[in-house]
């Protein structure tokens, strides 16, 4: 299982304060890596997309039903009050997409938001993206502003 074999991962087990998304169609989805995550006393931030600069701010999670809310794009983010946690903080970073390639290059839903978020990290902090196999490619076309992970769990 993925949820296993990500808390198995040294970058998860070093992890004080992980980052999760919470998946929307297409995505692998991460419900239970969050509930194993805040079982295991790691503290769990999720993405709000800020719509008009297209960029993301995380706030901190405590659960995956209460304190939710459907977002501008239908997926469940936490509600604008929930307290918010500075990329700083963050130990390691749970990337969505719909493609990999072995290169750690992605393919998300095309307005930039990850890449933006993962421009502004220093690269010391891991950034693991979630796959199922079949989004696994050989190689995706990339840009200059698009921002690899640096490993890929293929489910």
């Amino acid at each position: 299982r993925l949820a296993a074999r990500l808390r198995r991962r040294p970058e998860y087990q070093a992890a004080r304060r992980i980052a999760f998304y919470l998946a929307a169609d297409g995505e692998v989805e991460t419900r239970e890596m969050i509930r194993q995550a805040l079982a295991d006393g790691k503290r769990v931030a999720a993405p709000i997309p800020m719509t008009t600069t297209r960029t993301i701010r995380f706030a901190e999670l405590t659960g995956v039903r209460r304190g939710l809310v459907r977002g501008p794009y239908g997926i469940a983010q936490p509600a604008r009050r929930a307290r918010r946690v500075a990329p700083s903080a963050l130990d390691l970073i749970v990337v969505p997409g719909l493609a990999f390639d072995a290169q750690g290059h992605r393919l998300g839903r095309g307005a930039g938001y990850y890449d933006r978020f993962l421009a502004t990290l220093p690269t010391a902090i891991p950034r693991i993206g979630l796959a199922f196999r079949c989004q696994r490619v050989r190689r995706l076309p990339r840009a200059r502003h698009d921002q690899p992970v640096t490993t890929v769990l293929a489910a």
